[in-house]
């Protein structure tokens, strides 16, 4: 009858749910995947009232130069200096970057990205403005991070 299957999953990179076809979004090309970031996560205050930080380090990350204008979470306008891609399965280690996020706004400030290109050279240090989830198909699977950074 051209039914989809009970579950609704097709072959491939597709699923089949009530006959709409839904496609994966394809990888993050490895060859753009070059730069690292070290982001730093404000874990409180110390004695001289001085942020301290914990950081971690991401490698197989890209750095996208950007001059958006975006709106701040207090209705600011905001330029965006560049957009971070972090993939899911290719940059190591995985980590949970909302919670890190979550983490930092918690102890006072939003974490940092510092990012170096593939020769090792700093290209920015930068604050991280969003922190957005992009979804793959199925939608419980996380596909990438994007992190917009002032």
């Amino acid at each position: 009858d051209g039914a989809p299957e009970s579950g609704g999953v097709g072959r491939g990179n597709a699923s089949a749910v009530l006959g709409v076809v839904l496609m994966s979004l394809a990888p993050i090309p490895a060859r753009m995947l070059h730069d690292t970031v070290v982001l730093k996560v404000v874990t409180g205050i110390d004695r001289y009232q001085n942020k301290t930080y914990t950081s971690y380090t991401v490698k197989n990350v890209h750095l996208q130069s950007s001059n958006d204008v975006i709106k701040s979470a207090n209705n600011t306008e905001v330029q965006l200096k560049g957009v971070l891609f972090i993939d899911a399965r290719k940059s190591l280690p995985v980590l949970d970057i909302y919670a890190l996020q979550k983490q930092s706004l918690a102890n006072g400030d939003t974490m940092r990205a510092v990012v170096t290109d593939a020769s090792g050279t700093e290209v920015g240090d930068y604050a991280v403005l969003i922190v957005d989830d992009l979804p793959d198909v199925p939608a419980t699977r996380r596909h990438h991070w994007e992190l917009g950074l002032v």
